[in-house]
Formats: structure tokens, sequence, C-alpha cells
């Protein structure tokens, strides 16, 4: 089992990582942050178009049940 001093050094990594996507400092590094941003917003936007997309039923419940037959309860 992990104790906190272990976790130090992964702490401070992940606060060095960070504080180097904050505040990038060549202009290779803004680009990187710039592109990281521009695709967590598509991201998101293509999540919430997802979700409020209108969602019509590609198959009908006849087609499906005409393939593979009447359902039936396996749990009794």
């Amino acid at each position: 089992m992990m104790n906190a001093d272990d976790l130090q050094p992964l702490l401070l990594s992940l606060a060095d990582f960070v504080r180097a996507g904050i505040r990038p400092q060549t202009a290779l590094a803004r680009a990187i942050v710039a592109v990281l941003i521009i695709k967590f917003f598509a991201v998101v936007g293509m999540m919430v178009f997802q979700t409020y997309a209108d969602r019509s039923t590609v198959a009908n419940v006849a087609g499906v049940m005409q393939r593979l037959g009447p359902f039936s309860s396996a749990v009794k």
C-alpha cells in the first residue's frame, strides 16, 4: 500500500506538468497548448452535440423481431 511519502514525487511531477502547461516557455510549447485547448473544446462540442442530437431509431421493432424472433424471458 502506498503512503504519503510515496506519493510526493508523483504529486510534484504532476504539479510541474500543470505549471508547464499554464506558463509555456517556448513558442512550440505555446502552440502545443493552443492545439490541446482547441481539441478539448472540439471534443466537448461533440459530446454536447451527441447528447442533444435527435436520436431517431435506426432499425424498427418489426424488422428486429423478424430477424431475431420473439423475445423470451431468460430470468424466471
